[in-house]
């Protein structure tokens, strides 16, 4: 046979073999992840952009304070003790309105509205405020209009949001759930009322979410892949330190898994292996301090030395015992895990309360079960164990800075502190559904909160005003 012959008696699938691998992104297929990014992204602008327009007063939750914030360092400006709200702020608060009501209209642009008021959020890092400062000032050049500076700011929160819910699904991925289980999960983190609250106002709780999910892809990297470089975590550690002290919890939270995997590897007499976790858990604790402490050196010495802060009557004088007192909302944090939040009224309603009730029942319990399916000490125990002691942790980091500042306590710490933790229960949750094989009834879960959120938004379906106040959870 010629070699013309033999090249068309070729088999057919000789001509149709594949010219290279799948091409793909952070380990997943390129095609699905662009189909999951897609979807998401259309979830988070649907959610925010919505909120961002029908509900247009400020959030009673210090709203003008960080737009104020964000304003000024976006004009070289860091606010200080004693720094009061710029005319700017104080015009667009009086055209929102703050709360349930909405203002009959707008005070002259330098007028009285809000003289006086401080902006007492300078205790806050930099990172969220200057990075919404920049975008928003972009923002207000390029669409005709003015005085929009809060629209702009809140509109960013789609961004805020997106980037949480991607990066949980990818950490998901390295937890070894399935992607349309992991998919569920990121899509159900902006149908917890606090998290579509924060990244549709401007405050620096909106990258919460974000730096939690970055904390659960740290810690797949770490005790799933055991990959122990130390760089990655200082960045992560920084970057959300600096947009929030608080925001900066699940990264101390992966630093203490990476010392308890130094102590387990020493046990074993694996040096090597306890160095480099060991070096990692150092690193995490060192860049978290370096943030917290020089934000706190740098701004001690600016501003009025003799200034009030005036929240302090948000603390509870000390009644008994200073450790009772201080450990009597131990676990608080869980009774309003995800009922903890402010909607504007038309875009909130006693649907919204309902479902946020249910979500704190089914998530409050996420670390626990998350253990109970998995081995003492396999990575899916440790994620469980890992979120339960860092929603805890917060409670305890908010209270200790109220004594030690004030000699006071919170009689009642709220969940909106643990915001950045939400990511973590979700992830127990989707364990869960993942080793019992519950993705259908996952989708049904997510598709109902879905639903009641969009309905609720929309003003279509709310069975009336929502009664936050009156929300509890089981005994509490």
């Amino acid at each position: 046979m010629s070699s013309v012959a033999r090249a068309v008696a070729l088999p057919r699938s000789r001509f149709f073999q594949a010219a290279g691998p799948p091409r793909t992104f952070a380990g997943e297929p390129l095609r699905r992840f662009l189909l999951v990014a897609s979807a998401l992204l259309g979830l988070a602008v649907t959610l925010v952009l919505l909120a961002v327009i029908r509900g247009q007063q400020l959030s009673p939750n210090d709203e003008p304070a960080h737009a104020d914030y964000a304003y000024q360092i976006s004009h070289g400006v860091i606010p200080s003790k004693g720094s009061l709200i710029g005319p700017e702020i104080r015009y667009e608060w009086s055209c929102h309105g703050l709360g349930d009501s909405a203002q009959p209209g707008c005070d002259v642009l330098g007028g009285e509205f809000g003289a006086g008021v401080q902006d007492y959020t300078f205790g806050d890092p930099p990172v969220y405020y200057l990075t919404t400062g920049l975008m928003a000032r972009w923002m207000s050049a390029l669409v005709p209009g003015d005085n929009q500076f809060i629209t702009f700011g809140r509109s960013i929160g789609v961004l805020w949001l997106f980037a949480a819910m991607i990066v949980l699904y990818l950490g998901l991925r390295r937890f070894r759930v399935g992607w349309q289980t992991a998919a569920t999960a990121a899509a159900l983190l902006p149908l917890c009322p606090g998290v579509l609250a924060a990244t549709s106002t401007v405050t620096s709780d909106a990258p919460a979410a974000l730096c939690g999910a970055v904390g659960v892809w740290l810690l797949a990297r770490i005790i799933v892949d055991r990959d122990l470089g130390w760089g990655l975590p200082v960045i992560a550690t920084v970057l959300a330190t600096g947009t929030k002290i608080l925001n900066g919890m699940p990264m101390i939270a992966v630093g203490c898994v990476a010392g308890v995997l130094a102590i387990t590897a020493f046990r074993r007499g694996d040096r090597p292996g306890a160095l480099r976790a060991a070096r990692l858990s150092l690193a995490v604790g060192l860049s978290f301090l370096a943030v917290y402490i020089g934000w706190e050196i740098f701004q001690n010495g600016r501003g009025d030395p003799g200034w009030v802060n005036p929240n302090l009557p948000n603390g509870q004088p000390l009644n008994g015992s200073p450790v009772g007192d201080l450990l009597s909302n131990l676990f608080g944090v869980f009774q309003h895990l995800t009922t903890s939040y402010w909607l504007a009224p038309q875009i909130n309603g006693e649907t919204v309360s309902i479902w946020a009730t249910l979500l704190t029942v089914v998530l409050a319990a996420a670390p626990l079960m998350a253990m109970a399916v998995s081995r003492r000490r396999s990575w899916g125990w440790m994620l469980g164990l890992a979120a339960f002691v860092g929603v805890t942790a917060v409670s305890i980091a908010v209270q200790l800075e109220m004594f030690v500042e004030n000699n006071e306590y919170f009689s009642l710490v709220s969940a909106r502190y643990a915001l950045s933790f939400l990511p973590w229960v979700i992830a127990c949750l989707a364990v869960v559904a993942a080793r019992r094989r519950l993705v259908k009834a996952s989708v049904v879960f997510v598709g109902l909160g879905t639903v009641v959120i969009l309905l609720a938004e929309t003003g279509v379906f709310t069975l009336g005003p929502a009664l936050v106040d009156q929300v509890t959870f089981l005994v509490g």
